[in-house]
């Protein structure tokens, strides 16, 4: 086997292979994510989790949930729907995403939902003064995007020299969930962090709800964070769902797992595929080009070649799969109308 085939093998099988061997809820599949963070029942989950990660000055004390769906003003426009949306009482938005697929321009996507959120606050009529609301955009990422990634990223609107903030109207929060490498609770620095440690745990399965309760009541958190850990838990367990909520919840673990099945094999092959028609394009273009220009030419040229035969194979596979259009896009950078012809 070689050597690239083994790494993409390595990284595809450890995907899913122990999930859910206990009671545990993968908080990372959407309807489990909206279910223990984006429901009045639970909203003091999402509360306490705010205030943690953005360590705000007042802190939150209630929020209300909006409409998750942004309808573009033309027929041709694109339709947001997003996770969680919510603001406070006093009219900041708080926007959260968990991507677990490994999308190019996380970062575009991110800019472009705040935006969407802002073009939404504007009004009709001349006595409208540009006043907008705050918007804390918070993207969870089951991947990394970056070549040296870090879990925590922030970013603002300001001049490059001398940091000067243009507006703190938009807030964007990356957090690359791989790189928290704690192997306990108490390696990790930020509550924050805790919480992320705790939901990781939960997405592994490989402890049981009561083996999770005991790792928080021991590390000795202060009763409000404390008794949100063990909320979170509590809602967590599949054995205390009804049978509608678990009908729904595992419908969408299958979908969850679908997914994940059908963009290894689609990656491991695409990469292999990619690799071997580049090197063989590029080779054959460099020798008739010269041996050094050519080369790097030709097998620049026959790779980037390679990566766009890649992504169609990807999302032949894909679209064969049935997945949805807009995730293959999203996936392969094709536009949704190269994938619906494909």
């Amino acid at each position: 086997m070689k050597k690239c085939e083994r790494k993409v093998t390595q990284l595809c099988a450890g995907v899913g292979s122990h999930d859910h061997l206990c009671n545990v809820m993968n908080p990372f599949v959407d309807w489990g994510f909206k279910y223990l963070f984006g429901t009045e029942r639970n909203k003091g989950n999402l509360i306490v989790f705010l205030n943690i990660l953005l360590e705000l000055e007042s802190p939150l004390v209630d929020l209300q949930f909006l409409n998750n769906e942004s309808i573009p003003t033309d027929a041709d426009g694109r339709e947001c729907v997003f996770d969680i949306l919510c603001k406070d009482e006093d009219g900041t938005r708080f926007l959260i995403e968990v991507q677990n697929a490994d999308l190019r321009y996380i970062r575009n996507r991110m800019l472009y939902y705040t935006c969407r959120l802002i073009d939404q606050m504007g009004q009709v009529g001349k006595e409208w003064n540009y006043e907008i609301d705050k918007v804390y955009s918070i993207c969870l990422m089951n991947f990394a995007y970056e070549p040296e990634p870090v879990l925590r990223r922030d970013f603002l609107l300001c001049e490059p020299q001398t940091a000067n903030i243009l507006t703190d109207r938009i807030h964007i929060i990356m957090l690359q969930l791989p790189c928290l490498q704690a192997k306990s609770i108490e390696e990790c620095n930020e509550l924050y962090e805790k919480l992320l440690f705790l939901l990781l745990q939960m997405k592994r399965g490989m402890k049981t709800i009561e083996e999770l309760k005991r790792e928080v009541y021991e590390h000795g958190l202060n009763q409000e964070i404390r008794d949100t850990f063990l909320n979170v838990l509590e809602e967590a367990n599949l054995a205390s769902l009804s049978k509608t909520d678990k009908a729904q919840y595992e419908a969408r673990l299958k979908r969850y797992r679908d997914n994940h099945a059908c963009l290894d094999y689609a990656i491991e092959k695409g990469i292999i595929q990619g690799i071997d028609i580049g090197t063989k394009q590029g080779l054959e273009q460099g020798i008739q080009q010269g041996l050094q220009q050519g080369l790097e030419q030709g097998i620049q040229q026959g790779l980037e070649q390679g990566i766009a035969d890649r992504n169609l194979q990807i999302a032949k596979s894909m679209k064969n799969k049935g997945l949805d259009l807009l995730l293959i896009a999203e996936c392969t950078g094709l536009s949704v109308s190269d994938v619906e012809k494909l």
